[in-house]
């Protein structure tokens, strides 16, 4: 049986150290982050099955990161151990993303447990895994995943959440034509829509990002169209 990979993301290293103990017993493979610096390179470099996720971290907040996941990874497992165990707190994880919420203090085995369901759930999705990056860059245009933020030759632009997710989205799939319904259900997250209302949407939302970030939106060169199948995003300028 392969083993599980599983990233723990507590800044306590007792803590830390007990967790990935506790995995390791139990036939886990585990890489520990204390912060989320140490988080964001882990998620860079390799690919999880799951991810235990503080909240409280020293550099930055867990539901930063788990935006971050979110934004990227639908499907990978997270789940928040928190001291905070308010009603506020946990419906903001779950509604960023979360998979499960365990209030510290826990008991070991209701931790394993949670994390063997999680895990087994996603399996019969039958997603790979990638990892996860803080920052997207693709010509002209850097993303900071984590902060939502983009810029073009250094320039910040500001622009509303759905239009940053279509670019994140378009961006980590350069020079590849999205069909409307792939990247309508990437961004939106909905299957239940009848084709020319997906398209039409679809249109509307392209046309406001390409007035955003294209040099001429009347005739784009980073978000073109493709007759009939969907979007493309080219990362240089065609002249």
């Amino acid at each position: 049986m392969d083993l599980k990979y599983v990233l723990i993301v507590e800044d306590s290293k007792r803590l830390n150290d007990f967790i990935a103990a506790t995995l390791k017993k139990n036939n886990y493979q585990v890489e520990q982050a204390l912060n989320g610096k140490e988080a964001y390179e882990a998620l860079k470099n390799s690919s999880f099955d799951a991810v235990i996720l503080d909240l409280k971290l020293g550099d930055t907040n867990g539901m930063s990161i788990l935006k971050t996941i979110r934004i990227q990874n639908k499907t990978l497992p997270v789940m928040i151990i928190s001291s905070l165990s308010d009603d506020e707190t946990k419906i903001e994880g779950f509604r960023i993303g979360c998979d499960d919420y365990l209030t510290k203090p826990f008991m070991s085995n209701e931790m394993l447990i949670r994390i063997r369901r999680m895990i087994e759930r996603n399996e019969q999705l039958h997603v790979p895994q990638t990892p996860v990056q803080e920052f997207l860059t693709s010509g002209p245009f850097t993303v900071n995943i984590a902060a939502q933020s983009v810029s073009k030759n250094g320039i910040e632009i500001p622009m509303r959440k759905k239009y940053f997710d279509i670019l994140v989205y378009l961006m980590r799939n350069p020079n590849v034509a999205i069909p409307y319904r792939t990247l309508y259900e990437n961004v939106w997250g909905s299957t239940n829509i009848e084709a020319t209302a997906l398209e039409s949407n679809l249109y509307v939302n392209i046309n406001s990002l390409r007035k955003i970030i294209e040099d001429d939106a009347s005739n784009p060169s980073y978000i073109q169209s493709v007759r009939h199948v969907g979007y493309l995003f080219n990362p240089g300028n065609t002249e």
